[in-house]
């Protein structure tokens, strides 16, 4: 039964996101009507597209890319299907789904969250936020070193807010910020996560580890 609403699911995405009507606001932001992150309808899909960066150079977009659709929506729980799109084929690989219970103004985590851009919730009580953040206020600066977060809040882990944030040349403001700088040998990399209620994960960061230099992590595109 799995495997058959992974098929369905691969085999809609291109339907979902073309089936989508994106357009301008007044203020030049963009708009969509297949409802946003705090109110997802079945089969609304978000596409990341992959990069990384290594020994301190720059970016590169991998080629790779990860789909996040909604497959199930039930009362106040939202289960999604996050999956690797192969290229010039419409199927899914290395899928997983994970659910979040809808508790006032924040998703909690539902079970085991093994998404790679969702995960991160699990460092951090396994709580997503909704709603706009009045603490732990950073200013974030994507192109210095992500370990310079800590020294703004003099912590290694926090859920923060950041007014605007410039990412792959998109602008995102009022932000939900998620950063755990632990990564060690064993713990492996930390991460930073930047979350809009209004349009969902916008990056997911992971960082250390092995390296202090090495970056991996998964973009929004628009």
């Amino acid at each position: 039964m799995v495997r058959i609403i992974y098929m369905l699911a691969a085999m809609c995405l291109p339907i979902v996101w073309g089936a989508c009507n994106w357009s301008s606001s007044p203020d030049g932001e963009p708009s969509e009507t297949c409802g946003n992150f705090t109110n997802p309808t079945d089969g609304r899909s978000w596409l990341y597209a992959a990069w990384e960066k290594r020994y301190d150079g720059e970016r590169v977009f991998t080629g790779d890319t990860l789909s996040v659709t909604v497959i199930a929506t039930e009362g106040e729980e939202v289960t999604f299907l996050e999956g690797s799109i192969s290229e010039g084929a419409l199927s899914m690989q290395d899928t997983t789904t994970f659910t979040f219970r809808r508790e006032g103004s924040l998703y909690r985590q539902v079970g085991i969250n093994l998404s790679r851009i969702f995960g991160i919730v699990g460092s951090h009580d396994g709580v997503l936020l909704l709603g706009p953040v009045d603490s732990n206020r950073v200013t974030i600066d994507i192109n210095t070193s992500l370990f310079s977060l800590r020294r703004q809040t003099g912590k290694n882990r926090f859920v923060g807010h950041a007014d605007v944030v410039e990412l792959f040349s998109d602008t995102y403001k009022d932000v939900v910020v998620y950063y755990d700088e632990t990564p060690t040998y064993v713990d492996g990399p930390g991460h930073l996560a930047i979350f809009s209620s209004r349009e969902g994960m916008v990056v997911t960061i992971y960082f250390g580890g092995y390296s202090p230099i090495e970056q991996f992590g998964f973009k929004l595109v628009k």
